[in-house]
Order: C-alpha cells, then sequence, then structure tokens
C-alpha cells in the first residue's frame, strides 16, 4: 500500500512541476523559483507522510494518505473497525 500511494503522490507533484515549467506566461527564472518553492513544500509533506514508517506513527500516516486521497476506504478493509474509525476522526479534524 505504501508504495503505491508514494508512486501516486510523487506523480501528482510531477504533475504539478510539469505544469509550472510548460508555463510561457512567467519567465525562466520566475518559474525556477517557483519550482524550488513548491518542490521543497511537497517535500515536507512526502516525509511526514512516508518517512519513518512506524507502530507508533502509522494511524497518523494513514489519516495523511487518506487525506491527500493517496488511499481509498477499500485500501483500509484489512484493518479493524477501530482503527478505521481513528483514522476518519483525523481526516476529519484535518477538513
Amino acid at each position: 500500500m505504501q508504495n503505491g500511494a508514494l508512486e501516486l503522490a510523487c506523480l501528482r507533484i510531477l504533475d504539478s512541476l510539469s505544469e509550472i515549467i510548460s508555463s510561457e506566461e512567467k519567465s525562466a527564472h520566475e518559474r525556477y523559483l517557483e519550482l524550488w518553492k513548491v518542490i521543497k513544500v511537497e517535500d515536507k509533506k512526502i516525509a511526514n507522510m512516508f518517512d519513518n514508517l512506524r507502530r507508533s506513527t502509522a494511524i497518523l500516516q494513514l489519516a495523511q494518505w487518506k487525506s491527500n486521497d493517496l488511499i481509498i476506504d477499500q485500501d483500509l478493509d484489512s484493518f479493524s473497525p477501530e482503527t478505521k474509525k481513528k483514522i476518519d476522526i483525523l481526516v476529519e479534524s484535518r477538513q
């Protein structure tokens, strides 16, 4: 599940970077600066969602994946109802 979610997150980031690169409305320098900012922000998000996955942080990370539409409810079918409820509560609190 983690590899699929990471792949999807990276594809979305690359798509947004491609749009910035291909934009002809801004100068090369403006696009470069925008790319740098986006990469900096997205790198922090990726780190929060995927680095140091451990049992103590798994529910938080799963909630982040769900909040970012990287997984759907069916992906969580193997988890207990209690765990799914905790994930849903965390997702709702972030909205």
